[in-house]
């Protein structure tokens, strides 16, 4: 297939390869139906065979048989080698249904029918939307029907009508030849729309995963990896960690600064986040102010590490005010063997530490265990070590 027409394997198509299977397959039909048809012939017209039966029935019948299904076999085991490029592969599949005519029209009299065969290979070979193949099915088809005519002129049979046969079915392969490559023209554009669709389809599945605000996965993508991420550290044996972040006093932050300086710590955390992950860590915008990042295989030592990292840099954003308060965030960690844990539980657990982070003060990392006790989702009424002189939210 052309360049800019094959695609990555990841696409949901047929692979070029296959349709060559195809027409093998194809051609082992139609080699059947020509021999399917010799043998009513031969039965149905028994008395009226120009040569003896047993002549007919061996020439016509038993010999082509095995000659048709030896072209099959052998362009079978092509098509299905690897040792092979696709393009052969293709011209392979294709030269079967050229030997098929050139059979029917070496063996038989009705010239003016048969050599129309030809036709058929060059409208096959649009189904690969390679012209270059086309044109290679049109020059063989004309080669074959040119040996077809030597045969006839040898054979003595060559007048005027059989040459002005030949002359019809060359300038009707021209035509189809023509036709054909506006079928691969337009079957060209029709791919390309339908990429061009698919690429936009995949690109807005992509933007329905993430928060648009900052860019980070959302809600629905943290419920559905987290359900996936548990299931595969089931199988792998690995443990999960997962990190509940929220920002302190947000709420105050947008109070006393504006909206658009609350907007500017999101995206300060979020940039922060970013950074932070790789192929075993995720970060999520819950909503808000909250957000989540999804630990694989990594212990408590190191889960924490990060969240303390995070925690740090948080406080050095820059507020336009040369007061001495800073923006600060809250964070609770829970690590577990999710062969002894759910979601519920997990989910529950990171909470209750980070509830216990907001409750013992704020701006700290908090990691759960059997020392820090559920404690109820209600707004904390002390701000003390913040310097906020409203109570932030959560």
């Amino acid at each position: 297939m052309d360049k800019g027409i094959s695609r990555g394997i990841e696409r949901s198509y047929i692979e070029p390869v296959k349709w060559c299977r195809y027409l093998v397959n194809t051609g082992y039909a139609a080699g059947s139906l020509i021999i399917l048809a010799h043998v009513i012939w031969y039965f149905a017209a028994r008395n009226v065979l120009s040569i003896p039966p047993e002549d007919y029935l061996r020439y016509y019948i038993v010999l082509p048989a095995i000659g048709l299904l030896a072209i099959n076999l052998s362009a079978d085991f092509f098509v299905r080698s690897d040792r092979f490029s696709l393009v052969a592969k293709e011209h392979t599949a294709l030269a079967i249904f050229i030997m098929h005519s050139f059979y029917l029209s070496i063996t038989h009299n009705i010239a003016s029918v048969l050599l129309t065969s030809f036709i058929l290979p060059i409208f096959v070979s649009t189904v690969f939307l390679n012209v270059k193949i086309t044109r290679w099915t049109f020059w063989i088809s004309s080669l074959a029907v040119l040996l077809v005519g030597v045969k006839i002129y040898f054979s003595g049979k060559l007048d005027s009508n059989i040459i002005m046969q030949i002359f019809v079915v060359c300038f009707m392969f021209l035509c189809s030849y023509l036709l054909a490559k506006v079928l691969i023209l337009y079957g060209r554009d029709n791919l390309k729309t339908l990429m061009h669709f698919d690429d936009k389809q995949q690109n807005m599945q992509e933007q329905l995963k993430l928060d648009p605000f900052t860019g980070l996965n959302n809600k629905k993508t943290f419920d559905d990896h987290l359900l996936r991420l548990m299931e595969e550290c089931r199988n792998t044996q690995k443990f999960i960690s997962l990190a509940i972040i929220d920002i302190d006093h947000f709420k105050s932050v947008n109070d006393l600064y504006g909206h658009g300086m609350g907007d500017r710590v999101i995206l300060y955390l979020s940039e922060m986040l970013k950074k932070i992950q790789n192929e075993n860590t995720q970060a999520f915008r819950i909503g808000g102010d909250e957000f989540s990042i999804l630990f694989k295989g990594c212990r408590t030592e190191e889960t924490y590490r990060t969240c303390e990292y995070l925690r740090t840099q948080m406080s050095s954003f820059p507020l336009r005010t040369a007061d001495d308060k800073l923006v600060t965030l809250s964070c609770g960690i829970v690590c577990v063997d999710p062969e002894n844990a759910d979601l519920e539980m997990l989910k529950n657990a990171a909470d209750s530490a980070l509830y216990a982070a907001k409750a013992n003060g704020r701006d700290q990392v908090v990691i759960y265990n059997d020392l820090v006790p559920p404690i109820s989702p209600r707004p904390e009424q002390d701000g003390r070590g913040i310097g906020w002189e409203s109570i932030g939210n959560r």
